[in-house]
């Protein structure tokens, strides 16, 4: 093994069902006749990126 390969953090392989669950997540994220606006689907897709708490925090400071 290389000095790289020993620093890389090898996340998880998820599982066929939160592929699928993700795979919808996004569908609906960009489907144009949904009636959602953008406004409402950042949040969601802050959540699904599990950033949401982040990104709000970095938008209040």
């Amino acid at each position: 093994m290389t000095d790289f390969e020993e620093q890389l953090i090898m996340s998880p392989k998820p599982s066929f069902e939160q592929l699928v669950e993700g795979t919808q997540f996004m569908i609906g994220m960009v489907q144009s006749d949904s009636g959602t606006e953008w406004s409402q689907k950042i949040p969601k897709f802050e959540d699904f990126l599990r950033i949401g708490d982040e990104a709000s925090r970095m938008l209040q400071e």
